[in-house]
């Protein structure tokens, strides 16, 4: 079982990433239904957060994206925000919009996809995610 990646060209930096989540862990609890999500502020460029979704119709599916906003990481204000159960990743700078379930743009002017990492499910407790 897997989660998807992009091979979009991004300009923001990318450190190292190698992170594993434990679903057992109780800071994981909110991944355990769909729609949930953890974020880990010191991954990526800008913290990363992990998506439960429910995708071609696997239950067991994540997503893995950078917080930073793929126009504008470089501004104090490039993060990307989203809350528990929300839809949406929402840029700190413009408001602008990307869906959670793809990463995609809701306004297709904007043509760069939220940035996506690689990860990969065990089936029962683990997710890694890595670059």
């Amino acid at each position: 079982m897997g989660c998807n990646s992009t091979s979009v060209q991004y300009d923001i930096p990318e450190p190292l990433v190698d992170e594993t989540v434990y679903l057992s862990d109780p800071s994981s609890f909110n991944l355990t239904v769909v729609g949930g999500q953890l974020i880990l502020p010191n991954a990526g460029h800008g913290g990363i957060v992990i998506y439960r979704r429910y995708f071609d119709q696997e239950y067991y599916d994540f997503a893995a994206y950078e917080l930073a906003c793929p126009y504008h990481w470089n501004d104090g204000c490039g993060l990307l925000s989203s809350g528990m159960g929300d839809l949406y990743l929402t840029c700190g700078c413009n408001d602008h919009q990307y869906q959670a379930l793809d990463g995609q743009s809701i306004d297709t002017s904007f043509i760069l996809p939220v940035k996506e990492f690689s990860c990969q499910f065990d089936g029962g407790n683990i997710i890694r995610i890595s670059n």
